[in-house]
């Protein structure tokens, strides 16, 4: 932290540019306007701004990989950090779990991931790729196999999420079947059931591993390029789009746009800043849902 009491004092300082908390903040407005329109697309006046709206949204996300990166070079505590982050994603399921057990039939409701799980796979991997080249290099073979441990055992989840869903279900229809795919997505998430799937968490190690502002600026801005190029090409060679979920997702001329983000990115001025630490966990799925509410009202008043 700097020794400028100015720029501790909040987010954001006129020259100082901005602090982890305040790209927090700006992600946080562009992850609602997005949001707004993808759960409130059938809001007459929001369906008009889809397009736009959907638009500024793809700056969120890497804004949120962006500060999540800076506090996993800089947190006190690795367990405590991956348990938060690991409660919080389960806790946005949970929510999504009862919401549509209790309310389904009047407030419809689906989300395609949670992204706080996307997260926690990119602190899980960041730590344990650094684990293994750190214990390898030190010859200390028994880390480097912890480490290569906490690697492999994520891919174990697509099999046994598999066998979950063999076990006879809380009750019969689309409602029990729901439910106990929400319950599996709270509780074991794999690499590709989260928001953005392994894309993110690649780009999320890569950005951990380049360490200064700059480098990361340069390596978001590379990956950006090559989703670019892509999405150039599949515009020529369509089923390049299909080749996996990476290419479906990042070589879309639409999720390109993330590139957006970058100048917010330069813009980091290594300061921390000041910020409710549980809030933007509690905000993510609670926003999408009282836009689905809304949306419903609109639709039962008009």
């Amino acid at each position: 932290m700097s020794g400028n009491p100015a720029s501790q004092r909040g987010c954001w300082t006129p020259g100082q540019g901005l602090s982890t908390s305040a790209i927090k903040w700006i992600a946080l407005f562009f992850m609602t306007l997005d949001h707004i329109a993808a759960f409130g697309f059938e809001i007459p006046i929001v369906g008009r701004f889809y397009n736009p709206l959907r638009l500024a949204g793809r700056i969120a996300a890497p804004l949120f990989l962006f500060a999540l990166v800076q506090g996993l070079r800089h947190t006190s505590s690795r367990p405590k950090f991956l348990l938060r982050l690991y409660l919080a994603g389960m806790g946005t399921g949970l929510f999504v779990a009862a919401t549509n057990l209790l309310f389904g039939e009047i407030v419809g409701y689906s989300t395609p991931g949670n992204i706080i799980f996307t997260f926690f796979y990119v602190a899980l991997y960041s730590w344990a790729v650094e684990g293994v080249v750190e214990g390898f290099r030190k010859h200390n073979w028994r880390g480097a196999a912890l480490s290569l441990l906490c690697c492999v055992l994520p891919l174990l989840a697509q099999p046994l999420r598999l066998a979950l869903w063999e076990l006879p279900r809380m009750g019969d229809g689309i409602a029990a079947m729901f439910l106990t795919h929400n319950l599996i997505d709270s509780f074991l998430p794999t690499l590709s059931s989260v928001d953005y799937g392994g894309g993110m968490i690649f780009l999320g190690v890569m950005l951990y591993f380049a360490k200064t502002k700059g480098r990361q600026c340069g390596v978001f801005a590379a990956f950006c390029l090559v989703c670019m190029a892509g999405a150039v090409a599949g515009r020529f060679y369509y089923p390049i789009q299909d080749v996996s979920s990476f290419t479906m997702t990042f070589f879309d001329p639409f999720q390109c746009r993330m590139a957006l983000a970058l100048p917010f990115m330069l813009l980091y001025n290594g300061q921390r800043g000041r910020g409710p630490k549980w809030f933007f966990y509690i905000y993510y799925p609670a926003h999408r849902y009282v836009i689905s509410v809304v949306e419903t009202a609109v639709q039962a008043l008009s």
